[in-house]
């Protein structure tokens, strides 16, 4: 072999070998970019409520028991975000005031929280899972995913095709009280929620936890007494929520539009989609972590 031929075939094994280096560089940079974006908290949704509106349509008062005292705050949503890390979803309830009267392990047992997700505007459903709440969602909007975050291990995630009394998916699901008092964090895993979370819209309804309650919910009646709120009507067409993470001078208009006397309850909107924009690396990190994920690569 002559020696220009095989400075061509060291100059091509060097590109080779260049190329194969590179690739793998590449390869470690991007394993290791998704290593580090799977294990970093990235909100993905966050909207503020209005603050001193756990009144429903505006009419509703607390009982009076004095576990109510100082009859405002306990069901106060001011603040709802979601956020993501590794193969999990963070949603986070912000209240004024989070008190736990029957010592639940979760650290609170008084506020109750249902979180409807709706994915898709073709299908779904615009009742609620169980009676009790006393609404109806916007037709625009079914749900196709619930959350419900109470107390007493009784936390867990349902889809739309579920049966009234089904138990609910609660492997991994939980809810907790953080260390700042205020915040109930409502662990639910990815897998349990398919969807892009980009695109979601959501109606997250509160209300006064009750064991013996129409799906938990502790009711609202015309006259306030010591275990139930006044303000309302003795039927089950006013809404047994307390607050609604709605957008601003929307709650007391979507609460109140119930008629007892016509029979029909209230209809509610969702909020959404959120307003925050993943970047493009986010984007191929996050389809990298999900293929990873499927081929049960440990990250």
């Amino acid at each position: 072999m002559s020696g220009g031929k095989r400075r061509i075939l060291v100059i091509i094994g060097a590109i080779l070998l260049f190329v194969v280096l590179a690739c793998l560089g590449i390869a470690a940079f991007t394993v290791g970019q998704a290593k580090k974006q799977f294990n970093r908290e990235r909100v993905i949704f966050v909207l503020e409520d209005p603050a001193g509106d756990d009144y429903g349509p505006g009419t509703y008062k607390y009982p009076t028991d004095s576990i109510f005292d100082p009859k405002k705050e306990h069901f106060d949503l001011q603040k709802f975000s979601v956020s993501t890390i590794r193969d999990l979803y963070h949603f986070d309830l912000v209240f004024p005031r989070v008190t736990n009267p029957w010592g639940a392990s979760e650290g609170f047992s008084h506020t109750m929280a249902q979180i409807y997700i709706s994915d898709d505007p073709d299908n779904g459903r615009i009742e609620t899972f169980k009676e009790g709440a006393n609404v109806i969602f916007d037709p625009h909007h079914p749900w196709q995913y619930f959350i419900k975050a109470v107390s007493f291990n009784k936390t867990a995630v349902y889809h739309a095709g579920d049966y009234a009394g089904a138990g609910g998916r609660n492997s991994g699901v939980k809810a907790k009280l953080q260390p700042d008092g205020r915040t109930v964090r409502v662990t639910v895993p990815k897998g349990l929620l398919p969807g892009d979370p980009y695109n979601w819209r959501y109606y997250v309804i509160i209300g006064s936890q009750d064991g013996l309650g129409p799906d938990n919910f502790r009711k609202v009646n015309t006259t306030v007494e010591r275990w139930v709120f006044g303000g309302g009507t003795d039927t089950d067409y006013d809404p047994n929520i307390i607050d609604l993470l709605a957008y601003p001078g929307k709650q007391e208009k979507l609460l109140g539009s119930y008629d007892a006397s016509r029979r029909q309850q209230a209809v509610i909107e969702s909020v959404g989609p959120s307003k925050i924009t993943p970047t493009r690396w986010e984007k191929m990190l996050d389809k990298v972590i999900v293929f990873m994920q499927r081929m049960k690569v440990k990250l």
